[in-house]
């Protein structure tokens, strides 16, 4: 059996690829929240049920419980400035158009050490 070379795929993809990877599972969700929901229901849970409901037809998705690993997730978006909220509602924030468009994400690096964390990157790898 074939396995992935982890190395090979970490030095040209990122040392974060997994969570990017965690990142594209929850992409559609947040923009069909963020697009179809009023105000009231513009939140992290109702992103995360949404991904589950695209994922599965399964019944009982309401009582999901919203593991870390997601609030991780949330909290790297917040940081890259893709989402931030106004009160309890989630809104767009200054990157979102960049998150979403044909833009590669060279442009951020995230961690999930100490909480999670992510940080925007300039091409040659400095910090902004």
């Amino acid at each position: 059996m074939n396995r992935i070379n982890v190395s090979l795929f970490e030095e040209k993809v990122g040392y974060d690829w997994a969570n990017k990877k965690m990142i594209i599972r929850v992409y559609d969700a947040l923009k069909f929240t963020m697009e179809n929901y009023s105000d009231l229901k513009k939140n992290w849970t109702n992103t995360i049920r949404t991904m589950f409901v695209l994922e599965s037809n399964e019944a009982g998705l309401k009582n999901i419980a919203i593991n870390g690993y997601y609030s991780t997730i949330r909290t790297i978006l917040k940081d890259i400035g893709v989402i931030e909220y106004k009160g309890r509602t989630l809104v767009k924030g200054p990157n979102w158009d960049r998150f979403y468009s044909d833009e590669d994400w060279s442009w951020f690096k995230t961690s999930t050490q100490r909480g999670g964390w992510g940080e925007i990157v300039e091409p040659n790898g400095m910090p902004y």
